[in-house]
């Protein structure tokens, strides 16, 4: 009796020893693990600053261009900005094929709710003041009520790369919309 007993308290002590062992394994690669992140995420940091910097002078109309034309089946070039919304941070550009494109980081249900709102809100316009902004703020996807006839692209940064957000940072910025280093854009094509 004496002698299973010494071998169930050796394979316990066995047992506490590996244990422990092992904790301090855990511990000291999850130590290696931090050092390591932290590592990737000091050069990714600085490869960021520097794609930065170098910004100052991007195009807007052919960093659009680019990105909507990655979504679709022919390629696409805008013209010119027809209009800022603040009110859905969405701008509103001309391709030179004479479609309308929407840029936001807002959703089509977003946009369709915001549609919606103009919509019931100029029918209330009883004065020409009235009449007249409300023929300035037409809605977004035309007269699109469920979405139909529109193209849309996802732009995600997941997928892209990883400047995505600071490149569509700057174009908004030379836009003058407020993006917030979107992690995600849509790409409204309206015929």
């Amino acid at each position: 009796m004496s002698i299973e007993f010494s071998v169930a308290l050796l394979v316990f002590l066995l047992a506490v020893i590996l244990t422990i062992y092992n904790h301090r394994q855990a511990a000291a690669l999850k130590g290696v693990e931090r050092l390591v992140e932290d590592f990737v995420a000091m050069q990714i940091r600085d490869r960021r600053k520097e794609r930065a910097k170098e910004l100052v002078s991007i195009d807007p109309f052919d960093w659009l261009s680019r990105q909507a034309s990655s979504g679709l089946e022919k390629s696409v070039a805008v013209a010119e900005v027809v209009r800022t919304v603040p009110d859905v941070r969405a701008v509103e550009l001309r391709l030179k094929n004479g479609e309308r494109m929407i840029v936001s980081p807002f959703g089509k249900s977003e946009i369709m709710r915001f549609d919606r709102r103009l919509h019931s809100s100029g029918k209330k316009a009883k004065s020409a003041k009235d009449r007249l902004a409300n023929f300035a703020s037409k809605p977004l996807l035309g007269g699109s009520r469920w979405g139909w006839g529109v193209t849309t692209i996802e732009r995600v940064m997941s997928q892209n790369d990883e400047f995505f957000d600071i490149e569509a940072q700057a174009v908004a910025g030379r836009l003058n919309v407020q993006w917030d280093l979107p992690s995600r854009l849509w790409f409204y094509v309206v015929r």
